[in-house]
């Protein structure tokens, strides 16, 4: 019966208690899903799915949709997510998230400017890396070439592709000592 009703149709229903309910019900356990693989843990998840909503419902009358709100939704978990881990970051405490989803994401100008400052130490310390070392740092972090995607493309063993991406990230990791608590997502 929930499927009778469409996304533009629930956040312009009367009920609002009835509409909010079916989008919960039909979005919640992707986004926990999502959530969950991002930060790690059920409480954090938790959370995040349940700010994107809160975000979402707020501002219902300002979201323009086609046809599902699954994007908006996918949009505010991701925003959730970096605010989460700036929170965390604070505190010192670490949650793996991946370069990629934070070009992607709406960033305060202060995080962004610390995120770009950031990116530009990153690279400069991989430049300085020995060249192979490089090479196979930029396959993986920003090619995202799996481990046996690398050794097939450079010919050599997994097992070298694997110790050279160790080397590099530690070697990164002491380089930029500074940078902790931002450094688990970046590298």
């Amino acid at each position: 019966m929930t499927e009778l009703f469409t996304d533009k149709a629930l956040l312009a229903a009367a009920d609002e208690g009835a509409a909010f309910r079916i989008l919960y019900e039909r979005y919640w356990e992707i986004l926990y899903k999502k959530a969950l693989a991002r930060v790690g843990n059920d409480a954090d998840a938790q959370d995040v799915v349940q700010q994107a909503f809160i975000s979402c419902w707020r501002n219902k009358g300002h979201i323009e949709i086609k046809d599902s709100l699954a994007p908006y939704l996918y949009a505010a978990i991701k925003y959730a997510i970096i605010k989460l881990v700036y929170r965390q970051a604070k505190k010192g405490v670490l949650l793996p998230l991946n370069a990629e989803e934070l070009e992607h994401t709406e960033l305060t100008t202060e995080e962004l400017l610390a995120y770009k400052e950031l990116q530009t130490v990153i690279a400069n310390e991989v430049s300085e890396l020995p060249e192979r070392m490089q090479e196979i740092y930029r396959l993986s972090r920003m090619e995202h070439l799996q481990v046996t995607e690398i050794a097939a493309r450079l010919n050599i063993s997994e097992q070298t592709v694997k110790n050279t991406l160790h080397t590099a990230l530690k070697r990164l990791r002491e380089k930029l000592g500074k940078y902790n608590s931002l450094l688990l997502f970046l590298l």
